[in-house]
């Protein structure tokens, strides 16, 4: 018995890069009853404008489930055919009784049900993603609004910069998901056109009634129909691959700021870990994030996946099926790692560990050297800001060396010691009185953002298939 080499398909360890519900979503199974699902609405529109006996066409819908098909035949068939739908089809015909398998496919072409069945698959994961993001929207702004004054350092280059909250960090973070949200709802308005013109895209073997054939099918499919045909055009497609790879991105973003704040030496945050789960081989003591480091490393493949969406567009003349294959290849990898993805954050996000005391406690790691910022523009009143900057500079880098307070050092200062009393330098000491705006910037994003959150639909509906 041959085991599994894909992780998708691990039966040991699953579901470490994907999830049972991506799995079963480009199952083999379900990609074949897609594609019966394909040439059961063709037959029934072609039996509807008389194209083909009335009989065959009921016949055609009532066998095409891939129950009713002998599977051993299909798989013996695959073995002689190089074509992606051929033994499938032959399997469906042998399904039907009095010949009228005769009539499965016709006037339709490979290409036509590969694409098709492709659209088919990307609207439910769209709808799953879009489910996955509105309730990371909703714990991002949950997570913003009760930690919307928790002062924190924010950090430029990698170095102390500035106090901030971690409220407006989150924020930000709300702000993206948000926007991802609007990209998914406008590529699935823009993505729901399935495939359905003949060999080249002239509808020529479909016949006079091709146009109104193929508009018949797509909507038994709960689908859009262009005349205009889409075999070489993957605009669309690659859009997708793209915003795909912008949303994966977004939480490697965040998975990499929760990696990074759970060091041992910032200890801010920290994923949620399994109770009595060993997160080190050797060492006992270790709180590893992993679920944050297999986020990113989802998003090293899911932007390489788009890639190679991006470059499928090139196709030559009519019909290419090097540059199909390519992107047949890459839409299930891109779509299962994108919601793995998502689905892990979901896990981080819910449990995340927040330390405020950590946070303060490393705000006054500097002393009182982070509000300089406050103290250059309360010197340039007097001095201007370039003197009062090479000032500063030279007393916080001697304070930073000798470990020493910079508010002393000003005090003690000849040139400017005089130009301050004690009092007014308190600000100093307590960095978590100078975040600016933060907490009303908060405010108000949650605002803007929840009001938004309200006009969007709770699901992104996928019509079910009229026949079924």
């Amino acid at each position: 018995m041959a085991m599994p080499v894909h992780p998708f398909d691990y039966q040991i360890n699953p579901h470490v890069f994907s999830t049972p519900e991506f799995e079963a979503l480009f199952d083999e199974k379900k990609v074949f009853q897609r594609w019966l699902d394909f040439e059961a609405a063709l037959a029934t529109a072609q039996g509807k404008y008389g194209i083909i006996p009335a009989e065959a066409a009921q016949e055609i819908r009532s066998k095409a489930k891939l129950e009713l098909i002998d599977l051993d035949g299909v798989r013996a068939g695959y073995a002689k055919s190089r074509n992606s739908v051929v033994p499938l089809l032959g399997g469906l015909r042998r399904a039907c009784s009095n010949n009228h398998g005769e009539y499965v496919h016709y006037g339709a072409t490979t290409q036509d049900v590969l694409d098709t069945g492709e659209i088919l698959a990307l609207r439910e994961t769209l709808s799953l993603l879009y489910r996955d993001l509105r309730t990371i929207e909703r714990i991002c702004l949950n997570l913003a609004l009760k930690y919307r004054a928790t002062p924190m350092a924010a950090r430029s280059h990698g170095q102390q910069a500035l106090p901030t909250t971690f409220g407006l960090k989150i924020t930000t973070w709300s702000a993206e998901i948000h926007r991802h949200i609007k990209r998914i709802q406008h590529i699935h308005s823009t993505i729901g056109y399935g495939q359905l013109s003949g060999a080249v895209g002239t509808y020529a073997a479909l016949g006079p009634q091709g146009l109104e054939v193929a508009a018949e099918t797509m909507a038994l499919l709960g689908l859009k129909h262009n005349a205009l045909s889409w075999h070489t055009s993957r605009d669309i497609v690659a859009e997708l691959a793209a915003d795909f790879s912008l949303l994966v991105m977004t939480l490697a973003k965040i998975a990499n700021e929760i990696f990074q704040l759970q060091k041992t030496e910032i200890g801010e945050l920290q994923e949620p870990s399994i109770a009595g789960a060993l997160a080190s081989s050797t060492m006992p003591h270790k709180q590893n994030p992993v679920i944050c480091q297999r986020v990113v490393a989802l998003s090293k493949h899911v932007r390489g996946l788009a890639g190679t969406v991006m470059e499928s567009m090139a196709h030559e003349h009519e019909r290419d099926p090097r540059s199909l294959w390519a992107e047949w290849l890459a839409i299930p990898q891109l779509c299962i790692y994108t919601g793995n993805a998502l689905h892990s954050m979901i896990d981080v996000l819910t449990g995340l560990t927040v330390r405020p005391e950590r946070m303060l406690e490393n705000l006054y790691r500097q002393k009182n050297l982070i509000t300089t910022e406050w103290l250059l523009f309360q010197l340039s009143k007097h001095l201007g800001k370039t003197k009062s900057l090479e000032k500063l500079h030279a007393l916080s880098s001697t304070a930073a060396s000798e470990g020493d307070s910079l508010k002393e050092a000003v005090l003690a200062d000849a040139e400017i010691g005089s130009l301050f009393s004690r009092e007014e330098l308190a600000l100093l000491d307590h960095p978590e009185d100078y975040t600016g705006q933060a907490v009303k910037i908060v405010d108000l994003a949650i605002a803007e953002i929840s009001s938004r959150r309200q006009g969007d639909p709770d699901a992104l509906t996928t019509k079910t298939l009229f026949f079924n």
